[in-house]
């Protein structure tokens, strides 16, 4: 059997390197509502529902 790899992608240039690498600045952005936190309740209701489903795909 044969183990020889084809490179698919061409090779990337200097400047296309420096591209993909380059930092970018973070942006917040504006207009948007407080989050909503997540807390210790929700997390139960999440897997209070998930028991049910779970328990209603084994009766069916």
């Amino acid at each position: 059997m044969k183990k020889q790899t084809t490179n698919q992608f061409k090779p990337l240039s200097k400047e296309e390197t420096k591209k993909l690498t380059t930092v970018v600045d973070e942006t917040i952005a504006a207009g948007l509502g407080k989050a909503k936190t997540f807390s210790a309740a929700d997390l139960w209701n999440i897997q209070r529902r998930s028991r049910t489903i779970t328990n209603r795909r084994s009766f069916v």
